[in-house]
């Protein structure tokens, strides 16, 4: 299973980290793609990542997977931006993986496939992205259209652990959490 990430300006470095990290932990391919005219992109905190391709460079048909972060001005570029859109509705259309969190569903929204999708997003968004159903959960996977979405940047390590057990089982997203103490920490809160 191979999977991209997609990077525009004002992106959430949480979440954008989080998923490729734990994503190679589980050793899952991921490529940082940038949707800028340069590999270099810059998150809404100022932090910069060098993307391994750009997008106009990539074949999608490779990918089994696109992930959008949030960060409200990533979220709005990748919602702009025609090649995300209709790369987004081609993953839907050929039954391929999505996962959006934060305010990135708004690109699903734009590329016109949530009407029959059921999802969630960061509380203040559910006015923009019009879901069949709307889910109040801190990750919701939409089985019937292979579409992953969570809430925002407190809900990355959940959301990057649902997308590695949607692509490699329980199994593997659980051996991920125990190797970063997710139980003790859990077991702490509990």
């Amino acid at each position: 299973m191979k999977t991209m990430i997609l990077l525009g300006e004002g992106y959430e470095e949480v979440e954008a980290i989080t998923v490729i990290d734990y994503l190679r932990r589980a050793e899952i391919p991921i490529d940082m793609v940038s949707i800028n005219e340069s590999l270099s992109t810059i998150g809404d905190h100022g932090i910069e990542i060098m993307a391994d391709k750009m997008l106009d460079d990539i074949d999608i048909d490779s990918y089994d997977m696109v992930i959008t972060p949030g960060g409200r001005p990533g979220a709005e570029k990748l919602a702009k931006d025609k090649r995300v859109t209709d790369l987004i509705a081609q993953q839907v259309a050929r039954d391929k993986y999505v996962s959006s969190i934060c305010a990135s569903p708004i690109a699903l929204e734009a590329a016109g496939v949530t009407k029959d999708l059921e999802g969630t997003c960061y509380p203040g968004f559910e006015d923009q992205v019009h879901y069949k159903t709307f889910h109040e959960d801190i990750t919701y996977y939409d089985e019937n259209h292979k579409v992953l979405t969570s809430r925002g940047p407190a809900t990355a390590v959940y959301f990057a652990l649902d997308i590695i057990r949607t692509l490699k089982g329980d199994a593997k997203a659980q051996e991920v959490a125990d190797g970063l103490l997710l139980p003790l920490v859990e077991g702490e809160k509990g």
